[in-house]
C-alpha cells in the first residue's frame, strides 16, 4: 500500500491522505539498498506529471507531495 499526502496542506485533523494499493501502480524504480531508506518511483494515472517518489517507513510505503 502506499500512502500520498501533501503536508503542506494540513487540516484540523492532521494531514489528509490518499491510499493506493500496489497493483494499481506502475513501478519504475524499486531501489533498496544496506545504505538508506528504501524507495520506489511509481506513476499512477491520477497524477500525469510523472513519476513520484514513495519511501518506505517498515509499514507502507509513503509519498509526500510537497
Amino acid at each position: 500500500m502506499i500512502k500520498i499526502y501533501n503536508s503542506a496542506h494540513m487540516n484540523e485533523k492532521g494531514v489528509h491522505a490518499r491510499y493506493l494499493e500496489l497493483e494499481e501502480v506502475n513501478i519504475r524504480v524499486n531501489k533498496i539498498s544496506t545504505s538508506g531508506v528504501p524507495y520506489i518511483l511509481f506513476e499512477h494515472k491520477d497524477y500525469p506529471l510523472g513519476a513520484l517518489r514513495a519511501t518506505y517507513n517498515g509499514s507502507y510505503w509513503e509519498c509526500d507531495l510537497d
